[in-house]
């Protein structure tokens, strides 16, 4: 069984990767000018109005290079723009600057990016819109990429606003000198830790921070607990969190600002890239447990009561026997394994998240079907069914929908044990 589902992840591995080579160069140009981010982050500046430092950022893959002498070079204009929510833009940034490679390969490269950043100072009553756009001055094409800024800001505090993490790297980016800001999104290096920086508005007084972290190694712990002065109607505050702190792949983290007798707080997730986990895995627990279409032993594999150290030293254990290229980190079956149940949860969730259901399962095992046809209901039949077929492996899959409301099981289950 093991070895037949490796020859067949394999199998859909290799043919997706040689049906997206014969995607037109053309469409591929069109899409990639879009290929931006548009990145907010807002901190207090005064009792009365906030700062948005917002971040344009572009793959040099996204340009078109032009080779000149022994060089190629890319020139582009890109712009970040503000306005209240529902109006038009008030305020704008434009740049227009060029990109210098020597060598050819980074001028595709889709890991060396350029980075522009802009402060707008607003005031805190409002909620904003911001519009980015990037153009590739040779081909002349553009893209337009928009984000909301929503605050919701009463008049209670202490109000917490959503707090940033920063990280060090050299150079002024809109925070303290040498720290750039980060969604916490899969990040691979930590070096010593991140920063948390805080801010928000208070009343004059003593005011209280508490910090707690939830990941593979501890449930809602307390790590940072202090007290503080406010003097001016707001703060800002930097916390240091060591590397050691943040030692899941996953780290929740709920801020929590006390004063008179009232609360507010703030959820904020920081992830890691580990070596040989796929980008989709972010609690292992989890993880574990999702895997119980390709393991035999789909019950006692694992005991109820591991250590979460144990449990992510069975997972890796478990995973390199299903490596295809065990002497690479990347491990190309997890990868696809694990993307199939992020596309079964979105796709197929109803009473139960989608890996679990029966579509998800199926999904898992055998991949996108090659054909669905679905069933209306007749007069002698009100059941909604959906028939899988899968023409590579000549296997046929039939869904009854139970009660009209999504809930698709497989029809005679039993027929499909052996697969």
């Amino acid at each position: 069984m093991k070895n037949l589902l490796i020859l067949f992840f394999l199998f859909v591995i290799i043919n997706e990767y040689i049906v997206a080579q014969f995607v037109s160069r053309d469409s591929k140009n069109r899409a990639r000018i879009n290929n931006f981010n548009i990145s907010p982050f807002i901190v207090a500046k005064d009792q009365d109005s906030i700062k948005i430092i917002t971040f344009l950022e572009f793959p040099y893959s996204t340009l078109q290079f032009i080779k000149k002498e022994n060089r190629y070079i890319a020139s582009y204009q890109a712009s970040i723009g503000l306005g209240i929510k529902g109006e038009l833009q008030r305020e704008h940034k434009d740049w227009v600057d060029s990109i210098v490679v020597d060598d050819y390969a980074d001028s595709k490269a889709t890991y060396k990016s350029r980075k522009h950043f802009y402060t707008f100072v607003v005031s805190k009553d409002y909620n904003y819109h911001i519009t980015g756009e990037l153009q590739d001055l040779d081909t002349r094409k553009k893209g337009t990429n928009k984000k909301d800024v929503v605050l919701n800001i009463n008049n209670d505090n202490p109000i917490l606003l959503k707090p940033n993490f920063l990280m060090d790297l050299s150079g002024d980016w809109g925070f303290e000198n040498g720290k750039i800001p980060t969604h916490g999104k899969k990040v691979s290096e930590l070096g010593r830790g991140i920063d948390l920086n805080l801010s928000g508005f208070i009343d004059h007084g003593a005011f209280q921070i508490e910090i707690f972290i939830t990941n593979t190694f501890s449930n809602d712990s307390l790590i940072i607990k202090d007290e503080y002065q406010g003097e001016q109607g707001y703060f800002i505050q930097n916390i240091f969190i060591p590397a050691n702190i943040i030692n899941g792949i996953k780290n929740d983290f709920t801020i929590k600002i006390s004063q008179n007798s009232r609360t507010d707080k703030k959820n904020i997730t920081f992830s890691i890239l580990k070596a040989g986990i796929s980008r989709h895995v972010e609690n292992i627990d989890i993880a574990l447990k999702q895997m119980r279409y390709i393991l035999h032993d789909k019950k006692n594999f694992m005991p109820d009561k591991s250590k979460k150290k144990d449990k992510e030293k069975l997972f890796y254990a478990l995973w390199k026997d299903f490596d295809p290229t065990p002497g690479t980190d990347h491990n190309e079956l997890m990868e696809e394994y694990y993307r199939r149940v992020a596309y079964a949860n979105e796709n197929f969730d109803g009473w139960q998240p989608g890996w679990e259901t029966d579509r998800g399962m199926i999904y898992i095992l055998f991949g996108p079907p090659d054909e669905i046809k679905r069933t209306n209901p007749s007069m002698s039949s009100s059941a909604l069914y959906q028939v899988w077929s899968y023409y590579k492996v000549n296997k046929q899959f039939v869904f009854k929908d139970q009660n009209g409301f999504g809930d698709y099981r497989l029809n005679n289950p039993l027929n499909y044990l052996d697969m």
